[in-house]
């Protein structure tokens, strides 16, 4: 059990208070999206997490210290907290040389999301809430480029377990179907 501000002291209970609190600071930020300026840089993906989750965590928007895995029996590990910098840093230099995704023709805009989602997913650079912070960076990203990414029809185990395989076996072929099936002509942003 995670510590958090709401009280919490079930995994349910937490997870509850979570879907409510996280409502809320997601209209807020899609709403006023200048509240984090959209620089996609280590400091934007901090400021998301922290917007997101500081009703819920004293450490929101930081990154995390201990290293964690998921899947079943907890099988899977994330990157080592010291590396998280690499990886993170690496998807910014791309979003940067690529102007924010201008530079990247049509056909290849769904296989670079997928690229820089996967990678940025291998970092998982907080304890918590990092698919839920990695939908909202992307989701500003991908609306200056033009689109949207609608999660709403997405199964969150079907993209979970797509994570699950790309950073396991190297297959982002799931992964880049369910960014092909988010991604459309209407920004959210």
């Amino acid at each position: 059990m995670l510590r958090n501000k709401v009280g919490a002291t079930t995994v349910e209970a937490l997870s509850a208070a979570e879907n409510d609190l996280l409502e809320f600071r997601v209209a807020e930020l899609r709403s006023k999206p200048m509240i984090v300026p959209g620089t996609y840089d280590p400091a934007h993906l901090k400021a998301i997490h922290f917007r997101l989750f500081r009703d819920i965590f004293e450490w929101a928007g930081e990154l995390r210290t201990v290293g964690i895995a998921k899947g079943d029996g907890q099988d899977t590990s994330f990157i080592p907290p010291l590396e998280i910098d690499r990886p993170v840093a690496h998807v910014a230099s791309r979003i940067a040389d690529s102007d924010r995704l201008r530079a990247i023709p049509s056909a290849e805009l769904v296989d670079e999301v997928t690229y820089l989602y996967d990678y940025l997913n291998f970092a998982h650079p907080f304890r918590e809430g990092n698919g839920r912070t990695q939908r909202e960076f992307f989701a500003q990203l991908v609306a200056e480029w033009g689109h949207g990414l609608d999660w709403s029809e997405i199964d969150m185990n079907s993209l979970h377990s797509a994570c699950h395989v790309a950073r396991v076996d190297g297959d982002t072929s799931k992964l880049r179907s369910i960014i092909s099936a988010a991604i459309t002509n209407d920004p959210v942003y």
